[in-house]
C-alpha cells in the first residue's frame, strides 16, 4: 500500500512532510461546550479532526451522517484504531492507550495494540494491515512521531469529550458509533470537491493554518455546500482576542458572523470561543 511507503519514508526522514501528515490522538479543542450551539440530532455533519473526536462526540447527539475532511492522510486508519478500541478497552485502558501526556507507558502500547488488532481486522482490513505493521516493524518511539503530543493534560482531554465524560457515555458511544454513517475524505478543505450538502461544518481551527485568500475560499466552499439554516464553526479560538495571521478572522470571512464564548479549559478559563456564520433561508 502507498501509505505505508509513505509512512516508512516520513519515519526514516527520506520524505519531509509538514505538520499535517501527523495526527492527534485527542482533541484539543472543547467539543463538549461547543456541541449544544449546533442542531446535530438527525442531522448531517461536515467536520475537521484527525484525532475523530469530533465524529465520535457528535454521534451521542445522535447526528447520524458524519463525513470527516481532513489532509492528514492517516486520519481514516487511525479512526478505525480508535473505534476498535472503543469497543474492546474499558474507558481507563482508553485513555492510557491514546493519551500521550508525559509519555506515559501504555501510550501506544504493542501490548494493548495486540488486545484491539482483531477487533480492528473485522472492522477495517486495510487498517488492520497499517497498523500491524507499524506495531511489527517499528519501536514505540518511531510510532509516536507520527502523533503531535502537545496536547491537553488528562483532565482536560476528558472536560472537553462528551464521550470520555464517564463510563456511561463512553458505553453509549460504543453504540451510537456503530449506528452512524462516517464518510472521509483526505483532502485540503479549500480544495474540497463534493456533490453532498450539510446541515452544519466544523472547520475547527484551520483558519490559524491559512492565508486570507485560503481562508475565503474555505469559507465560500463551505457557504455553498451549506443547506439553509444551517451552521459554519468558521474557527475556535483559545483565546478570544485570537488573530489570524494577524488579521481578525471576521474581517477576514467577509460574511455576518457571531463569535461566542464557551466555557474555557486549562489556563484559557472564559476566554474560549468559537465563531459561527448561519446560513439563512
Amino acid at each position: 500500500m502507498e501509505i505505508i511507503n509513505e509512512i516508512d519514508d516520513y519515519l526514516s526522514k527520506k520524505l519531509y512532510k509538514s505538520d499535517f501528515f501527523q495526527l492527534y490522538s485527542f482533541t484539543t479543542e472543547n467539543i463538549n461546550s461547543y456541541m449544544p450551539f449546533f442542531d446535530l440530532k438527525n442531522k448531517s455533519l461536515l467536520t475537521t479532526g484527525s484525532s475523530s473526536d469530533q465524529a465520535i462526540n457528535a454521534t451521542l447527539a445522535k447526528c447520524n451522517d458524519i463525513t470527516v475532511c481532513d489532509i492528514c492522510p492517516l486520519t481514516k486508519y487511525f479512526y478505525n484504531l480508535k473505534i476498535a478500541s472503543l469497543l474492546v478497552f474499558n474507558r481507563e485502558d482508553f485513555l492510557n492507550f491514546f493519551c500521550s501526556r508525559n509519555r506515559n507507558k501504555s501510550f501506544l502500547s504493542k501490548t494493548l495494540f495486540n488486545r484491539v488488532k482483531t477487533t480492528l481486522k473485522s472492522i477495517d482490513y486495510e487498517s488492520y494491515l497499517i497498523w500491524e505493521y507499524l506495531f511489527n516493524k517499528y519501536n514505540k518511539n518511531d510510532i509516536e512521531k507520527l502523533f503531535r503530543t502537545d496536547i491537553n493534560d488528562l483532565e482536560s482531554i476528558i472536560y472537553c469529550n462528551r464521550y470520555l465524560k464517564n463510563d456511561y457515555n463512553y458505553n453509549q458511544a460504543r453504540g451510537t458509533i456503530l449506528n452512524t454513517s462516517i464518510n472521509f475524505i483526505i483532502e485540503n478543505i479549500t480544495k474540497l470537491s463534493i456533490d453532498k450538502s450539510f446541515d452544519n461544518i466544523w472547520l475547527s481551527n484551520i483558519a490559524n493554518h491559512l492565508n486570507s485568500q485560503e481562508i475565503d475560499s474555505a469559507v465560500k466552499k463551505s457557504i455553498e455546500i451549506l443547506n439553509n439554516n444551517g451552521k459554519i464553526l468558521l474557527c475556535y479560538f483559545w483565546n478570544t482576542s485570537m488573530t489570524v495571521k494577524g488579521f481578525p478572522i471576521e474581517e477576514l470571512s467577509n460574511i455576518e458572523s457571531e463569535k461566542i464564548k464557551i466555557q474555557g479549559i486549562s489556563k484559557l478559563e472564559g476566554k474560549n470561543s468559537i465563531l459561527v456564520y448561519t446560513k439563512k433561508i
